[in-house]
């Protein structure tokens, strides 16, 4: 089976400077090496092009990511899959030639959701045209991402529940215990000193993700709240230490 980098060059070949009747070949040659895994929780499983629109279909893991999440924010799933192609020209120019359009088919793996985001030829040149997200919508993306993980429960007594903007800041939200909040009221500084290191060490593109914070101009905080006694702790890294931190 081939790497989903491998598909995308076998696609970019097969495209590249050909028109309609060529792209049903190409199409085909793609098929014969689906699914591929794109990422820890996509899988593409078919393309297809019919009426001058290629096709793409997707299996999302849902029981990782909910569905909902990105289904509710289609338009900046959309720009999200148009900045996919900013550095593809080959493939943007192949599919214009060929006066296509693209749309991707994503599903649910176990639910069965589904939802479509089409792309026309006139937002595809959008690519051709520099960046396609502001850095608002980039930081609205990475929060998108961070909220269709949530509910998510990280330790005995702490759930992350998802990421929320408040002002200039983009805090990430917990639900705590009241023991465990007592636990973080006695050394707040040294929570935020253990969230520091590890975001130090994050990968680099958990980092990228986070570069999205601060190039909109944002602090990142953080914010426990037990509902049991509707206490808090909270902090937050302006947007420079971010900056540093994610050197």
């Amino acid at each position: 089976m081939l790497s989903a980098a491998a598909l995308v060059l076998l696609m970019l070949t097969l495209l590249s400077g050909c028109a309609k009747n060529k792209v049903r070949s190409a199409i085909d040659e793609v098929n014969r090496h689906c699914p591929v895994q794109v990422s820890m929780f996509v899988r593409m499983l078919s393309a297809g092009y019919d009426n001058d629109c290629v096709s793409v279909r997707y299996e999302l893991d849902d029981r990782m990511l909910k569905i909902e999440g990105f289904r509710d924010n289609a338009e900046l799933m959309k720009k999200m899959m148009l900045a996919g192609y900013e550095q593809q020209k080959e493939f943007v120019d192949a599919i214009l030639d060929a006066g296509a359009s693209l749309q991707f088919d994503i599903e649910g793996r176990t639910s069965g959701e589904r939802f479509t985001v089409t792309i026309s030829p006139d937002e595809l040149r959008q690519t051709q045209q520099g960046q396609v997200m502001t850095p608002q919508e980039r930081m609205e993306a990475s929060i998108m991402m961070v909220n269709a993980q949530g509910p998510m429960e990280l330790a005995e007594g702490m759930t992350m529940t998802g990421m929320r903007v408040e002002g200039d800041c983009a805090y990430y939200l917990y639900e705590v215990s009241p023991e465990v909040l007592a636990n973080l009221q006695t050394d707040a500084d040294g929570l935020k000193t253990n969230v520091r290191y590890a975001l130090e060490n994050l990968s680099e593109a958990d980092k990228a993700d986070l570069r999205n914070i601060s190039n909109a101009g944002k602090n990142l905080g953080y914010r426990y709240t037990c509902p049991d006694t509707g206490q808090s702790v909270e902090f937050f890294f302006t947007q420079s230490q971010l900056v540093d931190i994610l050197r």
